[in-house]
């Protein structure tokens, strides 16, 4: 369905910027016809994985495109949490991380200081506040957030661990542990838990939104698919109808190993009887005929 606030949008936000179709398709990838014809009101309103194109393109917040599209996101509103709860941290706590993590502003914090005693009255480092947004969602480590959301609650260690009903020197030693990441026992075991007492849900489920939706440096070094991964469990007939040549029914059984081999032929994937998707399109029997003739052109069957 076509959304004109969103053509309408897309287009202020354009010439505001003072760029052409033209260049804000090259930049998102995509076709300038297929901008103008979203800008104009005649293409349904896109999808997701389009509109990020768009904001890249326009070098426009994804998050605000699909707000404004209609896409109830969830992510966005978290993201507005994450960065509220950057803008709120402590002077001392920025300080302190960008000690760590920008060599720049740690070479200018330490002449400030420096100057600060010689002078007697303390030089203010506006460069902290200004830096301190990205370096930290690049940077920051489990520990890192799990200290910012409880610095940011006003919750002494003492409380935390009484909260999380531990003694105090285990939380200090989990909350200041440099590897402590998505998958250390301490979140596990814990992640409910601190998700109601920082009001963020489930604590892990928070913190794997942070670490997807931000260029995050720390998980993506970490990564590993296979820790990812979830087994989904499908449900195949063994006894199958079919007709001949003929025209006459007949049902064909499959035991266990005709089954698996069965599994992998494309053309039992891409039978009517299963539901695909293909960039958001279900693929009628039409669409999944016509990729078959297609792959045996291809195959030269």
């Amino acid at each position: 369905m076509s959304n004109k606030f969103f053509g309408e949008k897309i287009k202020s936000l354009r010439l505001l910027k003072g760029l052409t179709i033209r260049e804000v398709a090259q930049n998102a990838g995509i076709s300038h016809s297929y901008l103008s014809q979203i800008e104009n009101y005649r293409r349904d309103t896109p999808g997701p994985d389009i509109i990020k194109k768009i904001a890249l393109g326009l070098n426009a917040d994804y998050y605000h495109l699909l707000k404004i599209a209609g896409y109830a996101n969830t992510s966005h509103s978290r993201l507005e949490f994450i960065s509220k709860q950057i803008e709120m941290a402590p002077e001392d706590f920025k300080k302190e991380f960008m000690g760590k993590h920008d060599q720049h502003l740690k070479r200018e914090m330490k002449w400030r200081k420096e100057m600060t005693e010689k002078f007697g009255y303390p030089l203010e480092s506006p460069e902290v506040d200004i830096r301190f947004p990205d370096t930290f969602l690049f940077n920051a480590t489990a520990s890192d957030y799990l200290r910012l959301l409880r610095v940011n609650k006003e919750i002494t260690l003492e409380e935390m661990a009484n909260h999380l009903g531990i003694d105090t020197t285990s939380y200090k030693a989990a909350e200041e542990e440099d590897e402590l990441n998505y998958f250390s026992e301490f979140l596990i075991t814990h992640s409910k838990k601190l998700g109601e007492i920082f009001e963020v849900g489930d604590f892990r489920d928070w913190l794997l939104t942070v670490y997807t939706e931000t260029p995050n440096q720390s998980f993506i070094d970490s990564y590993k698919p296979e820790a990812f991964t979830k087994e989904i469990t499908i449900s195949v007939p063994t006894v199958v109808k079919k007709i001949n040549k003929d025209g006459n029914v007949y049902f064909q059984k499959y035991d266990d190993e005709q089954l698996k081999s069965n599994f992998n032929k494309l053309e039992n994937i891409l039978s009517p009887d299963h539901t695909l998707s293909y960039s958001g399109k279900i693929l009628s029997p039409k669409d999944k005929s016509r990729i078959m003739q297609m792959i045996d052109i291809l195959l030269d069957n």
